[in-house]
């Protein structure tokens, strides 16, 4: 199948720095490629993808969005089989400019924005070929209710491979990784560690716009009982993962998904999450973690994290797995195209 990726102009690869989305973008194209999918990422036009063609507009502006409509052009004159956005919403803006299928992944919850660009292209566009796929059932669910066109989910995949259990056995510090902001909770994770008198490592990166949030918590930090351990790469978050005593997901938010929990799953770790969302979805409660309604319940929870089994956690990931979120999205491609 001639499949094209469409990201912002702005974007090439390799990445400067990391990106989720776009990290996804480049894993889930360049195992397209190896299963012998044509694939093109149409971004930046100073990319490059092993296995992968990339291609961009020569004739860029100041102006964001016209560069990112240019694109969309780029790839449309191609004509490939099918064209998966990795937009918000921008493709309801073009897409009656193909008559060919466009999905997109949702990276993100959906804003109000992109609910009432969907729904004004369900009011003036014959055909609808604009597909949203969610990450999660829960996700799904909201889209019907918003009116959001989907054909169902497809949960994310993780590269199991790369993220593997340890040879070293599970200490006794917990875990938390992840965007230093307020929406993920990590005062909540700091917290609960000091009640439960549990020591606790955190992994992630402090933003510009979230550094005054940052200050508030620098007191608590002391670098023994609670450790700021800095940004990390994949390779280096795998090793703390798999000798972690549990991680600790505190969010409350909207979750487009939760990779956090997968990656520590596969590596043999269990997972302490908030209640709510689609955070049901990604562990088997009891089984490889426990879904909490607040501090005291993530207190409560911490010694029972010494009976959940690594085996347990490492077949729970498996249900994530990369290979099978390829083939979803494979099998979606071509049920589109045939309709």
């Amino acid at each position: 199948m001639n499949i094209a990726h469409i990201i912002p102009y702005s974007i090439g690869y390799p990445l400067k720095t990391h990106n989720g989305r776009y990290d996804w973008v480049h894993d889930i194209a360049v195992k397209q490629a190896q299963q012998g999918h044509t694939v093109t990422i149409y971004g930046s036009p100073h990319s490059s993808v092993e296995g992968v063609t990339t291609k961009g507009i020569s004739d860029a502006t100041d102006d964001t969005k016209q560069n990112n409509t240019q694109t969309f052009r780029l790839a449309f004159a191609a004509d490939h089989e099918v064209y998966h956005s990795h937009f918000d919403n921008l493709h309801y803006a073009v897409a009656d400019e193909t008559t060919r299928p466009i999905v997109f992944t949702q990276h993100w919850w959906p804003t109000d924005e992109t609910i009432l660009a969907a729904r004004a292209f369900a009011e003036r566009a014959v055909p609808q070929n604009v597909w949203a796929v969610p990450p999660t059932q829960f996700m799904y669910e909201r889209d019907q209710t918003a009116g959001i066109q989907s054909r169902g989910y497809i949960y994310h995949g993780t590269d199991l491979s790369f993220f593997h259990p340890s040879d070293a056995p599970r200490g006794n510090r917990l875990l938390f990784v992840g965007r230093i902001s307020p929406e993920k909770n990590l005062d909540l994770a700091i917290h609960v560690a000091l009640k439960a008198q549990v020591p606790l490592d955190i992994i992630g990166k402090v933003a510009p716009k979230n550094e005054a949030y940052w200050q508030t918590l620098l007191p608590l930090i002391d670098g023994e009982s609670i450790r700021y351990l800095g940004a990390k790469s994949h390779a280096e978050l795998v090793d703390y993962y798999g000798t972690a005593r549990g991680v600790l997901f505190p969010s409350d938010i909207n979750e487009p998904f939760g990779l956090v929990a997968i990656e520590a799953q596969a590596c043999g770790t269990p997972v302490m999450m908030k209640r709510g969302g689609s955070r049901g979805e990604l562990i088997k409660e009891g089984v490889t973690g426990f879904l909490c309604n607040d501090e005291h319940e993530f207190v409560s929870a911490i010694p029972l994290l010494d009976g959940i089994k690594k085996e347990d956690c490492i077949a729970s990931a498996q249900r994530f797995n990369e290979e099978t979120m390829v083939q979803a999205y494979s099998q979606l491609y071509e049920t589109l195209t045939k309709s």
